[in-house]
């Protein structure tokens, strides 16, 4: 896993918290995405549900990785089952929560909705 650690940094003022799956988008159907790699390979991958919910917050804003909905959960599939490029930077001293240290998810290459499936589960 990437992980970059920005000691005295804050994240993003955009970094999206979430408290609960209503925070999130909303189009859980099924969905069409092509990721670009560094090198400017791209490939398709299909994505629904929880899955796609989860990629489209993380298109849209950072996203905090401490959550009730266990957003790492989904991570950890978008990064090892569909190889979508998520990073995890580390910060120190959240206000919000007083933890010592957090994480923030970020998308580390180019991923886009290319075709959305409507009506498809």
């Amino acid at each position: 896993m990437n992980k970059t650690t920005n000691f005295g940094a804050t994240p993003p003022a955009n970094a999206l918290r979430v408290e609960a799956w209503r925070d999130l988008p909303r189009d859980a159907t099924p969905a069409h995405y092509r990721i670009t790699d560094e090198v400017g390979d791209t490939r398709l991958i299909t994505l629904s549900k929880g899955n796609r919910i989860i990629l489209d917050a993380l298109i849209a804003q950072p996203v905090f990785c401490a959550s009730p909905v266990r957003i790492s959960d989904r991570v950890c599939i978008l990064r090892h089952e569909y190889r979508v490029p998520i990073i995890k930077e580390m910060y120190e001293n959240d206000a919000a929560t007083d933890r010592a240290r957090f994480g923030v998810y970020f998308l580390n290459g180019r991923v886009e909705c290319v075709e959305q499936m409507e009506g498809r589960t």
